[in-house]
């Protein structure tokens, strides 16, 4: 089972990524654009479309075992979309793909928190809509998702709450720590 945590910018997605994957014992991946972007470097679609690589590439290799996800090819969809214009095919077609999997589950961070500044940050005062637009796309494409507010231990337990419903996954079946 894969589980994506997704929203716009400063939400909380890395935090809580992190800390469910510590808590549930299983792998983690970092949001593949940090990995990639410098601060104050200006970025170009062949930049997004490397990043697109990385995530397919990092996903393939954790492909058979539960991961929790510091967002995944959605946020590059979206963020494409808003500076670019029309997805690229092979972007588009691997997102529709990504989206028919059955073991994937959204966490959609809700902009309730505190902006903070960073370098690869855009967007302080557009996070409402942003987040309407992820809503959209989620609910569009039938992915299993919940809403997640709140502030520290807050959100991790309704994170936790929505993932224990899934007792079928023996990887995320109730809290191990």
């Amino acid at each position: 089972m894969k589980v994506v945590v997704t929203g716009p910018e400063c939400c909380g997605k890395s935090s809580l990524a992190a800390e469910l994957a510590e808590h549930y014992g299983v792998a983690y991946l970092q949001e593949p654009a940090r990995l990639y972007l410098k601060a104050g470097y200006v970025y170009q679609p062949s930049d997004l479309l490397a990043i697109f690589r990385k995530q397919l590439e990092l996903e393939t290799a954790h492909n058979h075992e539960p991961l929790i996800l510091d967002t995944d090819l959605q946020t590059l969809c979206i963020w494409w979309q808003e500076k670019f214009g029309p997805l690229p095919e092979s972007l588009q077609s691997h997102y529709a793909r990504q989206c028919a999997e059955v073991d994937r589950l959204y966490l959609l961070c809700r902009p309730d928190l505190p902006w903070e500044f960073d370098a690869l940050r855009e967007n302080p005062k557009d996070r409402e809509r942003i987040f309407a637009l992820y809503h959209s796309d989620l609910t569009a494409r039938k992915l299993p998702f919940m809403e997640i507010g709140g502030e520290g231990r807050e959100r991790f337990e309704a994170a936790m709450l929505y993932l224990n419903r899934y007792p079928n996954s023996p990887n995320f079946e109730g809290p191990l720590t």
